[in-house]
């Protein structure tokens, strides 16, 4: 009787285990069907870039959108009424020569000093409430540029290339920190008063991150003094 001749692998109920036909085929393990370690790695370190600098990108879109009166854009990038409750206090304090929040004020002050707080303060308040808007904003950088323009002549800076531009904005950042997972903020010097900081801070929503507040401050003479050394350095 001639023997049984066998025509493939061990079958096992009613098929092999396809490691065990792999290696019956091959003569070597199966190879591995999981992805490689190195694929996750470089989706995790997209993701930590994408996350730390999409608050940045949002600001210097902010910063564009302003420039080039798109409205529409900041309509959805800025949290319009927090940022107004926000700044009317340092526009209040700069226009009227208040004093800061660190600062006493004066034990006894004047009629003038009061009438100026009170009336000055309504005025100021209304008219952020009034310009502090997705159309406001870019009427009031038309009207300072071309009034800058006018006085000192066309600086050109539109006429850059976009990497000098950003570099050149890069250089103004004073302060760049996220204070919390869904918070960040920057402090940025004003391109004409080296003096003037903007103070902002953004927000991240299930939409993005927007700009939440924003406050206007200027540097005390010996934190000036002492920016001015560091950079000589």
């Amino acid at each position: 009787m001639r023997p049984p001749v066998v025509l493939g692998p061990k079958i096992v109920g009613f098929g092999c285990k396809f490691a065990e036909c792999q290696l019956n085929r091959t003569g070597s393990p199966p190879t591995t069907m999981k992805k490689p370690l190195w694929i996750s790695v470089g989706l995790i370190a997209l993701l930590a870039v994408g996350y730390i600098g999409a608050p940045f990108l949002t600001a210097w879109n902010i910063r564009e959108a302003v420039r080039n009166g798109n409205s529409a854009y900041l309509t959805t990038a800025i949290e319009w009424p927090s940022v107004r409750e926000t700044l009317k206090p340092s526009i209040a304090r700069i226009a009227l020569d208040l004093p800061n929040a660190e600062q006493t004020e004066p034990a006894n002050p004047s009629l003038w000093q009061r009438a100026k707080a009170y009336w000055g303060r309504g005025a100021i308040d209304s008219l952020v409430d009034s310009y502090v808007t997705p159309e406001g904003l870019p009427q009031l950088f038309t009207v300072q540029k071309t009034y800058r323009d006018y006085v000192s002549g066309d600086d050109g800076t539109n006429a850059l290339p976009i990497l000098e531009r950003v570099s050149r904005a890069w250089a103004r950042v004073k302060r760049a920190e996220f204070t919390g997972f869904t918070t960040f903020e920057i402090d940025m010097a004003d391109k004409n008063d080296e003096t003037r900081l903007y103070l902002g801070k953004l927000e991240l929503t299930r939409v993005g991150w927007k700009l939440a507040e924003l406050r206007v401050e200027f540097l005390k003479p010996a934190t000036i003094t002492i920016q001015n050394f560091a950079g000589t350095l």
